[in-house]
């Protein structure tokens, strides 16, 4: 069973997100910020990480640039939700972009692409 990393400083967003991905049967690690998801990540080696962009510490961004740069951490897919386009990073930093408030299936298929090591169909298809 793979284990997803949710990260959202909205536990009205989290709570629900960690029971829909539970319910798709992945084991389902929480964290309220990006200091918080990199601590998980070190401890708990997620298969997939989602993460929201507008966090307090560490946003979605950064969380992302410091999990590729740890070479332990580099190769964890990662989908980006955000309710605006976060900047666009010179390298690629998350492997999906969905912008909130996402469909959940379209949020579902990039999780179960992505762990089964496919790319994801873009949304609308």
């Amino acid at each position: 069973m793979a284990t997803v990393l949710l990260v959202d400083d909205d536990p009205n967003i989290l709570r629900p997100l960690k029971l829909l991905v539970e319910r798709e049967g992945y084991r389902v690690v929480t964290a309220l910020d990006g200091r918080a998801a990199l601590a998980a990540a070190a401890i708990e080696s997620p298969g997939l990480i989602v993460t929201d962009w507008m966090m307090p510490h560490v946003d979605g961004v950064e969380l992302c640039r410091r999990l590729k740069g740890d070479p332990a951490t580099a190769d964890i897919p990662v989908v980006m939700l955000s309710a605006a386009f976060p900047p666009t990073p010179n390298e690629p930093l998350w492997d999906v972009l969905l912008r909130k408030p996402a469909p959940i299936g379209h949020l579902i298929r990039a999780i179960h692409s992505l762990l089964d090591g496919q790319r994801p169909e873009p949304p609308g298809r």
